[in-house]
């Protein structure tokens, strides 16, 4: 078995000759919750947009449990078991939770015959129940707050058998009894055996849920740390710099 399920090696990418990303690596075991810690502008979500292939990379590779990955586009990241939860609320509101979960995909009766509805809305249960959430499979996700859409798209993350699912802030929307439901569904699909990592500018938030965590600064990897081997003030003065934070509540 590999040791890593997701092995990104030596990303770098430009745009307009400006370096986004500079010689980036970053490894993520089956089963861990893997924080990637950054300021604005560190390079984070564009790392994690060119393994959810939304944007090419100009050098590097991509290796996924062991084997090198080819990936030019979303389908292709997904067919591969990655799914992604970007910050930005990618759900349809008039539809209905199934009908995101399965956007694109919905189950037919038979290769050209109409859609199942029957089928899709049970499917759609199915993966609830795995993650322990109770919604009307058949309610509009615009009906529903900030905590329930991000936990249907994390569910349509899972749908598609993900080994690997990339979190990008979810939890920036979220407050109270809303971030307890989230941090139990991550440690949920981390018992499960799937990687997810964690993007977030909270170290406190890792400390809580991760068990390594990788910073970076100015598109570039700074380090990366077992969170029982470090502290948020080490972690604060990695992000922002020893220079720049010292002094600084």
């Amino acid at each position: 078995m590999a040791e890593f399920v997701l092995e990104m090696r030596g990303v770098t990418k430009r745009f307009h000759g400006v370096v986004a990303l500079d010689d980036v690596s970053f490894a993520l075991r089956s089963g861990e919750v893997h924080g990637l810690l950054g300021g604005n502008g560190a390079g984070k979500s564009t790392l994690m947009k060119i393994l959810a292939g939304a944007l090419p990379m100009d050098a590097g590779e991509i290796l996924i449990e062991d084997y090198p990955a080819l990936i030019t586009s979303p389908r292709g990241a997904r067919e591969l078991g990655v799914g992604v939860v970007f910050q930005e609320c990618g759900l349809v509101p008039r539809l209905s939770v199934a009908e995101n979960i399965f956007l694109g995909r919905a189950p037919r009766r038979g290769r050209r015959g109409p859609v199942s509805w029957r089928r899709m809305h049970e499917d759609a249960r199915a993966v609830l129940d795995r993650l322990g959430m109770d919604l009307d499979t058949r309610r509009p996700v615009g009906e529903l707050g900030a905590a329930p859409q991000k936990l249907v798209e994390i569910a349509k993350a899972l749908s598609f058998d993900a080994r690997i699912i990339v979190m990008d802030e979810p939890s920036a929307p979220l407050t109270g009894h809303e971030l307890e439901t989230l941090f139990r569904l991550v440690k949920l699909l981390r018992r499960g055996g799937v990687g997810v990592v964690y993007i977030s500018q909270r170290p406190e938030e890792l400390s809580a849920l991760a068990q390594r965590v990788t910073v970076m600064r100015d598109g570039k990897r700074v380090a990366t740390r077992d969170m029982c081997d470090t502290t948020r003030d080490e972690l604060i003065c990695m992000m922002a710099g020893s220079e720049s934070s010292e002094g600084r509540p």
